[in-house]
């Protein structure tokens, strides 16, 4: 509430009042929030209970890696931060609780070898790796939410406060993907990495954007 409306204004008749500015606070996305899982708290305890139960679809399992594998490799790494992509609606009160709440995963990757690979200036550069949104909640905005300004970025900004850029892989072939990350507002870098196994990946990036933005909102349930 502000401090004053017209009705509770005192007049002032020696001087004008300058005017008042309202600063947007913190935006929270409503619907989703990104945890960090690099953290020790009870919710962080239920939701790796949970992360290693999860499956992409089989036609994602050669563009994608599911957490059962990667959240091990990333807590060995300190570079590499993992997080959960969460429900708000959903308390986390218990692994019945946990299981519907969370709804996908991703890691922030801030190593250098690997980002000069893909990027003029790496240490002004995160990867966004082995993200996906589980096959019960897809078509549903989740992974556009997920990956978009203001949400995304506050969780880069956190863990790289130096990064402007959020760069990513697209594996050739791998349409739906590539959809959600340009509806998130990634573009083509023009840059294609060779991904071995995972065959030839397209570059695409966007800027950190962590100021006012329209906040993304899933649509109602049907």
């Amino acid at each position: 509430m502000s401090a004053n409306t017209p009705e509770q204004a005192e007049p002032n008749t020696s001087e004008t009042p300058a005017p008042q500015v309202e600063v947007p606070g913190p935006q929270r996305v409503p619907g989703l929030r990104l945890v960090r899982l690099d953290r020790t708290t009870p919710e962080v305890a239920l939701l790796r209970e949970v992360l290693p139960r999860h499956r992409v679809a089989p036609d994602q399992k050669r563009f994608v890696t599911e957490a059962v594998h990667t959240l091990p490799r990333a807590d060995e790494d300190p570079e590499r931060h993992p997080y959960a992509v969460v429900r708000n609606d959903v308390p986390l009160t218990d692994r019945s609780a946990v299981l519907d709440a969370c709804v996908g995963f991703g890691i922030i990757d801030r190593r250098l070898p690997v980002l000069r690979d893909l990027v003029e200036d790496p240490h002004q550069a995160v990867l966004l790796r082995a993200f996906y949104v589980t096959p019960e909640h897809q078509g549903q905005g989740v992974g556009r939410a997920a990956c978009t300004a203001p949400l995304l970025d506050l969780l880069v900004a956190a863990i790289a406060p130096e990064a402007t850029r959020i760069v990513l892989c697209v594996s050739e072939g791998n349409e739906a993907g590539e959809r959600t990350y340009r509806s998130a507002g990634f573009t083509p870098t023009g840059r294609r990495h060779d991904a071995g196994d995972q065959g030839v990946q397209n570059v695409f990036a966007r800027p950190v954007e962590t100021g006012y933005h329209p906040v993304p909102q899933l649509p109602e349930p049907r």
